[in-house]
Protein backbone atom coordinates (compact mmCIF):
# COMPACT_ATOMS: atom_id res chain seq x y z
CA UNK A 1 0.00 0.00 0.00
CA UNK A 2 1.26 3.36 -0.77
CA UNK A 3 1.07 6.18 1.45
CA UNK A 4 1.40 10.17 0.38
CA UNK A 5 4.08 11.64 1.78
CA UNK A 6 3.40 15.05 3.80
CA UNK A 7 5.79 17.87 2.54
CA UNK A 8 6.32 18.82 6.06
CA UNK A 9 7.69 15.90 6.81
CA UNK A 10 10.17 15.33 4.16
CA UNK A 11 11.37 18.91 4.95
CA UNK A 12 12.07 17.45 8.79
CA UNK A 13 13.33 14.70 7.69
CA UNK A 14 16.11 16.66 5.35
CA UNK A 15 16.60 19.55 7.21
CA UNK A 16 19.35 17.17 9.98
CA UNK A 17 20.94 15.60 6.37
CA UNK A 18 21.38 19.29 5.16
CA UNK A 19 23.31 20.25 8.11
CA UNK A 20 25.34 17.21 7.77
CA UNK A 21 26.16 17.83 4.49
CA UNK A 22 27.10 21.42 5.67
CA UNK A 23 29.17 20.17 8.36
CA UNK A 24 31.38 17.91 6.26
CA UNK A 25 31.92 20.82 3.75
CA UNK A 26 32.79 22.97 5.81
CA UNK A 27 35.39 20.69 7.56
CA UNK A 28 36.59 19.48 4.49
CA UNK A 29 36.94 23.52 3.09
CA UNK A 30 39.10 24.27 6.70
CA UNK A 31 41.93 21.46 6.07
CA UNK A 32 41.83 20.75 9.83
CA UNK A 33 42.06 17.66 11.33
CA UNK A 34 39.76 16.87 14.53
CA UNK A 35 41.84 16.30 17.58
CA UNK A 36 40.99 12.45 17.74
CA UNK A 37 40.62 11.55 14.37
CA UNK A 38 43.66 10.21 12.69
CA UNK A 39 46.90 12.01 14.35
CA UNK A 40 49.16 8.90 14.70
CA UNK A 41 49.07 9.38 10.20
CA UNK A 42 49.88 12.49 10.08
CA UNK A 43 53.35 12.68 8.95
CA UNK A 44 54.31 16.56 8.31
CA UNK A 45 57.42 15.87 7.36
CA UNK A 46 56.06 13.62 4.28
CA UNK A 47 54.31 16.91 3.09
CA UNK A 48 56.46 19.47 4.07
CA UNK A 49 56.66 21.14 0.53
CA UNK A 50 53.11 21.69 0.01
CA UNK A 51 52.96 23.56 3.03
CA UNK A 52 55.86 26.25 3.26
CA UNK A 53 56.24 29.27 4.99
CA UNK A 54 54.82 32.19 3.16
CA UNK A 55 57.53 33.85 0.69
CA UNK A 56 57.40 37.55 2.82
CA UNK A 57 57.82 35.79 5.61
CA UNK A 58 60.77 37.84 6.62
CA UNK A 59 59.05 41.13 5.89
CA UNK A 60 56.56 40.31 8.12
CA UNK A 61 58.50 38.76 11.16
CA UNK A 62 60.77 42.68 11.06
CA UNK A 63 57.04 43.92 11.89
CA UNK A 64 56.55 41.91 15.21
CA UNK A 65 57.13 43.78 18.13
CA UNK A 66 58.60 41.37 21.37
CA UNK A 67 57.44 42.91 24.50
CA UNK A 68 59.17 42.01 28.14
CA UNK A 69 57.97 42.03 31.92
CA UNK A 70 58.19 40.33 34.40
CA UNK A 71 54.94 39.05 36.59
CA UNK A 72 54.99 37.28 40.17
CA UNK A 73 53.54 33.80 39.74
CA UNK A 74 53.08 31.03 41.52
CA UNK A 75 56.04 32.95 43.61
CA UNK A 76 58.19 33.51 41.27
CA UNK A 77 58.92 36.86 39.67
CA UNK A 78 58.28 35.23 36.04
CA UNK A 79 60.53 36.86 33.00
CA UNK A 80 57.91 36.95 29.98
CA UNK A 81 58.52 37.77 26.40
CA UNK A 82 54.93 38.36 24.31
CA UNK A 83 54.14 39.16 20.71
CA UNK A 84 51.69 39.80 19.06
CA UNK A 85 50.99 39.48 14.91
CA UNK A 86 51.23 42.36 12.94
CA UNK A 87 48.27 44.41 12.26
CA UNK A 88 48.15 42.95 8.62
CA UNK A 89 48.42 39.65 9.38
CA UNK A 90 45.08 37.29 9.25
CA UNK A 91 45.09 35.62 13.25
CA UNK A 92 45.14 31.91 13.77
CA UNK A 93 43.05 32.56 17.11
CA UNK A 94 45.88 30.48 18.81
CA UNK A 95 48.58 30.93 21.76
CA UNK A 96 51.63 29.15 21.77
CA UNK A 97 53.36 28.83 24.87
CA UNK A 98 57.01 28.58 24.69
CA UNK A 99 59.17 26.60 27.47
CA UNK A 100 62.73 25.73 27.30
CA UNK A 101 65.47 23.58 28.41
CA UNK A 102 68.13 23.93 30.83
CA UNK A 103 70.50 25.18 29.11
CA UNK A 104 68.36 28.21 27.50
CA UNK A 105 66.27 30.52 28.25
CA UNK A 106 63.48 32.20 26.78
CA UNK A 107 65.75 34.63 24.87
CA UNK A 108 66.82 31.56 22.93
CA UNK A 109 63.51 32.01 20.95
CA UNK A 110 64.93 35.48 20.15
CA UNK A 111 68.60 35.26 19.14
CA UNK A 112 69.45 31.66 18.49
CA UNK A 113 66.36 30.76 16.74
CA UNK A 114 63.43 33.46 15.96
CA UNK A 115 60.47 31.35 16.97
CA UNK A 116 58.57 33.92 19.07
CA UNK A 117 58.61 36.50 15.66
CA UNK A 118 58.19 33.70 13.33
CA UNK A 119 54.92 32.26 14.79
CA UNK A 120 53.42 35.85 15.28
CA UNK A 121 54.45 36.81 11.72
CA UNK A 122 52.01 33.47 11.36
CA UNK A 123 48.97 34.73 12.77
CA UNK A 124 50.01 33.41 16.47
CA UNK A 125 49.90 35.07 19.96
CA UNK A 126 53.30 34.12 21.39
CA UNK A 127 54.42 33.48 24.82
CA UNK A 128 57.57 32.28 25.88
CA UNK A 129 58.86 32.77 29.64
CA UNK A 130 62.16 31.70 31.47
CA UNK A 131 61.18 29.20 34.22
CA UNK A 132 62.17 29.34 37.68
CA UNK A 133 65.85 29.09 38.54
CA UNK A 134 66.37 30.18 34.91
CA UNK A 135 67.61 33.45 32.69
CA UNK A 136 65.90 35.99 34.27
CA UNK A 137 63.19 34.53 36.50
CA UNK A 138 65.22 34.03 39.69
CA UNK A 139 62.81 32.47 42.33
CA UNK A 140 62.68 28.17 42.48
CA UNK A 141 59.21 26.59 42.52
CA UNK A 142 58.72 23.14 44.68
CA UNK A 143 55.71 22.22 42.53
CA UNK A 144 56.42 22.65 39.06
CA UNK A 145 52.88 21.41 37.67
CA UNK A 146 51.25 23.76 39.51
CA UNK A 147 53.23 26.67 38.59
CA UNK A 148 52.70 25.84 34.75
CA UNK A 149 49.01 25.73 35.41
CA UNK A 150 49.10 29.51 37.26
CA UNK A 151 51.16 30.11 34.46
CA UNK A 152 48.42 29.69 32.02
CA UNK A 153 45.67 31.16 34.27
CA UNK A 154 47.40 34.21 34.69
CA UNK A 155 48.96 34.71 30.65
CA UNK A 156 46.53 33.53 28.73
CA UNK A 157 43.31 33.08 30.62
CA UNK A 158 40.57 32.64 27.65
CA UNK A 159 42.40 30.69 25.34
CA UNK A 160 43.68 26.82 25.61
CA UNK A 161 47.84 27.08 24.85
CA UNK A 162 49.43 25.10 22.45
CA UNK A 163 52.73 24.42 24.46
CA UNK A 164 56.56 23.51 23.08
CA UNK A 165 58.43 22.15 26.14
CA UNK A 166 61.81 21.15 24.99
CA UNK A 167 64.23 18.95 27.47
CA UNK A 168 63.87 19.76 31.08
CA UNK A 169 60.71 21.76 30.68
CA UNK A 170 59.42 18.03 30.77
CA UNK A 171 59.08 18.43 34.29
CA UNK A 172 56.72 21.12 34.40
CA UNK A 173 54.38 19.74 31.73
CA UNK A 174 53.88 16.14 32.61
CA UNK A 175 52.76 16.94 35.86
CA UNK A 176 50.43 19.20 34.65
CA UNK A 177 49.19 16.94 32.35
CA UNK A 178 48.15 13.78 34.61
CA UNK A 179 46.04 16.74 36.87
CA UNK A 180 44.47 18.93 34.42
CA UNK A 181 45.44 18.12 30.75
CA UNK A 182 42.10 20.16 29.75
CA UNK A 183 44.23 23.55 30.35
CA UNK A 184 46.27 22.49 26.72
CA UNK A 185 44.83 22.56 23.54
CA UNK A 186 47.93 21.33 22.05
CA UNK A 187 51.66 19.63 22.86
CA UNK A 188 54.83 19.79 21.11
CA UNK A 189 57.24 17.94 22.95
CA UNK A 190 61.15 18.11 21.69
CA UNK A 191 62.66 15.02 23.73
CA UNK A 192 61.47 16.04 27.08
CA UNK A 193 62.83 14.55 30.29
CA UNK A 194 60.07 12.87 32.79
CA UNK A 195 58.13 11.33 30.13
CA UNK A 196 58.27 8.02 31.51
CA UNK A 197 56.13 9.29 34.34
CA UNK A 198 53.54 9.32 32.14
CA UNK A 199 53.20 6.08 30.80
CA UNK A 200 50.49 4.94 32.70
CA UNK A 201 47.83 8.37 31.69
CA UNK A 202 49.43 8.89 28.31
CA UNK A 203 47.48 6.52 26.71
CA UNK A 204 44.22 8.60 28.21
CA UNK A 205 44.50 11.94 26.69
CA UNK A 206 43.09 13.24 23.67
CA UNK A 207 45.42 16.49 22.89
CA UNK A 208 47.28 16.50 19.86
CA UNK A 209 50.85 16.27 20.29
CA UNK A 210 53.46 16.76 18.16
CA UNK A 211 56.34 14.22 18.32
CA UNK A 212 59.45 15.66 17.50
CA UNK A 213 63.16 15.32 18.10
CA UNK A 214 66.87 15.28 16.21
CA UNK A 215 68.47 12.49 14.40
CA UNK A 216 71.38 12.39 16.54
CA UNK A 217 69.55 12.55 19.87
CA UNK A 218 69.54 8.33 19.91
CA UNK A 219 69.63 9.00 24.04
CA UNK A 220 66.58 11.33 25.25
CA UNK A 221 64.99 11.68 21.90
CA UNK A 222 64.13 7.54 21.31
CA UNK A 223 63.33 7.04 24.90
CA UNK A 224 60.70 9.67 25.06
CA UNK A 225 59.77 9.04 21.47
CA UNK A 226 58.74 5.47 22.76
CA UNK A 227 56.90 7.15 25.49
CA UNK A 228 55.14 9.67 23.83
CA UNK A 229 53.72 7.48 21.38
CA UNK A 230 51.43 6.01 23.98
CA UNK A 231 49.36 9.29 23.74
CA UNK A 232 46.40 8.18 20.59
CA UNK A 233 46.47 11.81 19.37
CA UNK A 234 50.19 12.05 19.04
CA UNK A 235 51.76 12.42 15.27
CA UNK A 236 54.14 9.84 13.62
CA UNK A 237 57.37 11.07 15.37
CA UNK A 238 59.38 13.74 13.25
CA UNK A 239 63.13 13.58 12.82
CA UNK A 240 65.31 16.52 12.12
CA UNK A 241 67.81 15.00 10.04
CA UNK A 242 71.55 15.54 11.02
CA UNK A 243 70.08 17.60 14.65
CA UNK A 244 71.31 16.74 18.27
CA UNK A 245 69.63 17.18 21.27
CA UNK A 246 68.27 20.84 20.72
CA UNK A 247 67.28 19.84 17.48
CA UNK A 248 65.80 23.35 16.86
CA UNK A 249 69.11 24.88 16.60
CA UNK A 250 70.22 22.40 14.02
CA UNK A 251 67.51 22.80 11.47
CA UNK A 252 65.60 26.26 12.53
CA UNK A 253 63.89 26.82 8.99
CA UNK A 254 62.36 22.92 9.13
CA UNK A 255 61.57 22.95 12.81
CA UNK A 256 59.80 26.19 11.79
CA UNK A 257 57.76 24.78 8.92
CA UNK A 258 56.86 21.87 11.06
CA UNK A 259 55.35 23.93 13.69
CA UNK A 260 53.34 26.00 11.03
CA UNK A 261 51.67 22.82 10.09
CA UNK A 262 51.19 21.59 12.62
CA UNK A 263 49.09 24.35 14.60
CA UNK A 264 47.91 24.78 11.09
CA UNK A 265 45.99 21.34 10.78
CA UNK A 266 44.64 22.14 14.26
CA UNK A 267 40.90 22.68 14.55
CA UNK A 268 39.62 26.29 15.50
CA UNK A 269 41.09 27.26 19.42
CA UNK A 270 38.44 27.06 22.45
CA UNK A 271 38.57 28.48 25.80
Amino acid sequence: MNFPLNPSVLLVMAIPLLGIIYLFANRLKSGTIDPMEKWHDLDILQGIQTHSLPANIGEIMEKVNIEQNEQSIGGAATFIQTAEPPQDVKLTGKVVLLLHGAAFTSQTWVDEVPTIATLAALGNKVIAIDLPGFGKTKDEVEDKGSYLSEVIDVLTPNVRPIIVTPSLSGSFIIPLLEKSPEKIFAWVPVAPIHTDKGRDFFPQLDIPTLIIYGELDEDLGVRSRDDLLLIPTSTKPQVLPGAKHPAYLDQPDLWHQILYNFISALPDSEP
